[in-house]
């Protein structure tokens, strides 16, 4: 199988629940976030993994060829970006989730997340 197409699979399903989440539950995520900021150690666990996660996403895939591997590979290098920043800068991390917030950005947010796990759901499964 081929490695795009496996990440698709996974990342796929995952992603449009987490954007359905956003939509039904939208309190409950930002109610997520609020706890998180609160706890600096689960922070940088949770940026230690991200970076975990992101280089073996990278290592395993880096390919920059047709779309659908284009948006497997940015969603590593972005798990890697978002990973590294929380653990090396926790601050700037909270405050840009603090604006994303206050610009009701989060329903644009869930909508690009939508987007993208229902295309790399139909790629995974049906293409």
């Amino acid at each position: 199988m081929d490695i795009t197409i496996f990440l698709a699979q996974l990342w796929g399903p995952v992603i449009s629940a987490v954007a359905i989440g956003v939509f039904v539950s939208r309190t409950y995520y930002i109610k997520i976030y609020r706890e998180l900021e609160k706890d600096a150690l689960a922070v940088l666990l949770f940026g230690m993994v991200g970076m975990v996660v992101g280089i073996a996403h990278v290592l395993a895939h880096n390919v920059w060829g047709t779309f659908p591997q284009i948006l497997v590979t940015l969603l590593g290098w972005s798990l890697l970006i978002k990973g590294t920043l929380f653990v090396v800068a926790p601050g700037f991390v909270d405050r840009a989730g603090d604006k994303w917030v206050s610009l009701k950005l989060i329903p644009f947010a869930g909508g690009l997340m939508l987007l993208a796990g229902a295309y790399l759901s139909w790629v995974g499964y049906f293409a």
